[in-house]
């Protein structure tokens, strides 16, 4: 625009021009302002805020350990004015602390009280731009508060027992690290208006978990043989008796006096007059990191009706106790002609606890143990067989791992623990203790652990998992949908899972998955699992 049309432009009183522009600047530059100043508060708020959140959060830990009155005011007013941004000046706003009761009806219907620490600050915001409206400052009000003894926890400790924790003191340092915390969350709920708020587990874990051998009876474990690895490494058609034997369904029987009997591993530690020390082998995928229960009271099911069949996702449930196989001799004797021979099979195995050519002769054999008795030398050299009509059985060095006759007849006289050999080999931790809301009852089990064997992060894991679960075996967890109850699982390992190779056709050392042999440790474990086993 020309500086002649702007003159005519301002002497134009058509249209008022000059005066509506007058009565408008002024509120364009109020709303500007506002809008401004608008902005920045938001801004101050949420910086206050958050610094009020975590004073709130901070002021209800040191109330839960002992703090109350005038030292809880000054925590917490420190703690605020620490995490306040430099650009609020802390003497623009002013902090109160309270406790306060509040009355509510839980989940159960059942009348609580919740008691709640409450920070109140109030924010003086000196305008910057709205002072053009007559707007100096801004009163803003901000409140925080957390909700104490309304809750209930329940924290599993899965603690790694493996060998290496022995080293430069760690199994130590583990020890008093986990005794601090369960001071430190009993000491909490200590304010908790709710009974029995603070419960603990402890699952001790190495290259097993030990379940506890008082549970040896219980429903959910396989005491009949009926799960579909119960009976690995064991070829039950070398068993010796005089009495019937059949194979039903899901495992085999005995007949005794008319009645029969499943037999199984723990059929096998009774024969040897060994207890078995409370680990389990890892359930088949997928029900080895879940907390599926069998069918209540499939431990009573009538035996007829149980098929490997129809009843194998079920039966799969079931927790097998381990056996560690006699694995077999290096050298073994046979007969040619006149002459009797030593030699040697290719292998040497490190869990070899019985003679493997040594059994009982049966009172009135059948024709099929005649055959196996009658030909200890003659029909197994190494590598030959023979056939009968239910199968085949091979002589072979790692097929004499699976004979059962050397339970029978051989003497055990070592010891149980697990370190060296024999059946329980690999159980060298002390057992899970389930949710408990003693103390004392959690810090003994933490002073009893031990370091010693492999290392299998994900049987810890799961087995925590499950001391946290209603669900059996362990049965003390609240129900999920418990909204007042909070469910904490912490781990502590200082290395990755081992699972140790052999160069014997078993593939591995003999572990909670069996031995690496029967695929499980690939089928139960994912790439990332694996890795550094």
């Amino acid at each position: 625009m020309s500086f002649k049309r702007f003159r005519k432009f301002l002497r134009n009183e058509a249209g008022n021009y000059a005066i509506m522009f007058g009565l408008t600047v002024f509120p364009i530059l109020g709303g500007v302002a506002l809008a401004v100043d608008y902005t920045n508060i938001q801004r101050y708020r949420g910086a206050v805020q958050d610094s009020l959140d975590a004073a709130a959060l901070a002021t209800a830990k040191e109330y839960s350990s002992g703090v109350t009155g005038t030292a809880l005011e000054d925590y917490a007013k420190d703690f605020f004015d620490s995490n306040l941004p430099n650009f609020i000046p802390a003497g623009n706003v002013d902090l109160g602390v309270s406790l306060v009761d509040s009355q509510i009806v839980d989940t159960n219907g059942d009348p609580a009280i919740i008691k709640t620490v409450k920070l109140d600050a109030s924010l003086e915001y000196d305008s910057f731009v709205a002072q053009v409206l007559g707007y100096d400052k801004f009163d803003l009000g901000i409140s925080s508060q957390v909700a104490l003894g309304n809750i209930t926890v329940e924290v599993a400790m899965v603690m790694d027992n493996s060998g290496s924790m022995s080293q430069n003191g760690k199994i130590t340092s583990e020890r008093d690290t986990a005794k601090q915390l369960v001071d430190t969350i009993f000491a909490a709920g200590a304010n908790s208006n709710k009974p029995n708020p603070v419960s603990f587990s402890l699952i001790p874990f190495s290259a097993m978990v030990n379940v506890d051998p008082g549970n040896a009876g219980e429903e959910w474990m396989d005491t009949n043989g009926w799960s579909p690895i119960h009976n690995e490494n064991l070829n039950w058609k070398t068993y010796i008796t005089s009495n019937p034997t059949q194979f039903n369904g899901a495992g085999f029987q005995e007949q005794v006096s008319n009645v029969w009997k499943w037999r199984s591993r723990f059929s096998l530690y009774s024969l040897m007059g060994i207890n078995w020390t409370g680990c389990v082998e890892e359930r088949p995928w997928p029900y080895n990191t879940t907390d599926d229960s069998v069918t209540t009271g499939i431990g009573s099911v009538d035996a007829a009706k149980v098929t490997q069949d129809s009843s194998s996702s079920d039966l799969a449930k079931l927790y097998v106790p381990i056996f560690a196989p006699d694995e077999p001799d290096s050298t073994y004797v046979y007969k040619s002609g006149s002459g009797t021979y030593t030699s040697k099979d290719w292998y040497n195995y490190n869990n070899n606890y019985a003679y493997d050519w040594r059994r009982p002769r049966p009172t009135n054999p059948s024709k099929l143990q005649q055959l196996y008795y009658n030909t200890d030398y003659t029909a197994y050299n190494n590598g030959s067989n023979f056939n009968y009509s239910s199968g085949v059985i091979q002589s072979h060095q790692n097929a004499r791992q699976d004979w059962i006759w050397r339970y029978q007849a051989d003497t055990f006289g070592y010891s149980e623990s697990g370190y060296s050999s024999g059946p329980n080999l690999g159980c060298t931790t002390t057992p899970v203790t389930p949710l408990t809301t003693s103390k004392t009852t959690i810090k003994s089990s933490i002073d009893a652990m031990g370091a010693n064997g492999n290392t299998n992060i994900q049987a810890g894991v799961a087995w925590g998992w499950r001391t946290l679960s209603p669900k059996i075996p362990f049965t003390g967890g609240r129900d999920p949908s418990d909204t007042t109850n909070r469910k904490y699982m912490i781990v502590l390992t200082d290395g990755n899972n081992t699972y140790n190779p052999s160069s014997t056709p078993n593939e591995t050392t003999y572990g909670a998955w069996g031995y690496g042999k029967q695929g499980r440790i690939e089928n139960g474990l994912s790439s990332s699992d694996l890795a550094g086993t």
